[in-house]
């Protein structure tokens, strides 16, 4: 791995063609990522095999402090979100670094999953910021804007429009909400492959109500 300059991780679309080609320029192959316009049955038979989900929604600031893991799986990959505008990017591979053992990840992932498994999840981050592979192929999705400011460290307000990425994904049986911004991940409980979509589908449709 080659170490990055963290702070040049650009926003890129949330459009799953721009995912699709992501996940294929950092080298998996045979996924394809596709937009849900609903959760209903009869969409979700369109899509046979989903190996996860990943949920974007307005960010707003929020005292509930949910109850996340210290304690669980260490086969599960869960990386902190060290990296800013990275979360579209570190949702995606929250999805794919835990179906390892079900689609070819190809040498950068499987070779960034291997090395920081036992890893703190801010080191996990750490790990895929330092990433070159990754970064150049997120940076080559940047959304374009009509104005672009060089430097803006200021931190987002209430009055921002904030934008983030989280994953669902089953593993060993349990669904898990995988969130950078969280200090872990967050367990909905036992799940087959058959059921997992089912718990995930009514935890986003509190968070759109």
């Amino acid at each position: 791995m080659v170490a990055a300059d963290f702070n040049k991780w650009c926003t890129i679309e949330s459009d799953p063609g721009v995912f699709t080609e992501l996940v294929q320029e950092i080298g998996v192959k045979g996924v394809q990522v596709e937009e849900l316009a609903t959760l209903e049955e009869e969409e979700l038979a369109l899509h046979p095999k989903i190996l996860g989900l990943i949920f974007l929604f307005k960010w707003v600031p929020s005292n509930e402090k949910k109850e996340t893991l210290s304690d669980y799986d260490p086969e599960l990959f869960f990386a902190k979100q060290v990296i800013n505008n990275a979360c579209a990017t570190q949702a995606m591979l929250a999805i794919l670094l835990n179906r390892s053992d079900e689609i070819e990840l190809g040498d950068e992932l499987a070779n960034l999953r291997s090395f920081s498994l036992g890893l703190p999840p801010a080191e996990k981050g750490q790990c895929i910021g330092s990433s070159e592979k990754i970064r150049v192929a997120h940076n080559s999705f940047t959304r374009q804007e009509p104005f672009i400011m060089e430097e803006d460290s200021r931190p987002a307000t209430k009055d921002d429009d904030v934008y983030h990425f989280i994953s669902f994904v089953p593993h060993k049986n349990q669904l898990y909400e995988l969130d950078g911004l969280q200090p872990g991940p967050i367990s909905y409980g036992e799940c087959t492959e058959e059921t997992w979509i089912a718990l995930a589908k009514e935890e986003i449709q509190k968070r759109m109500q």
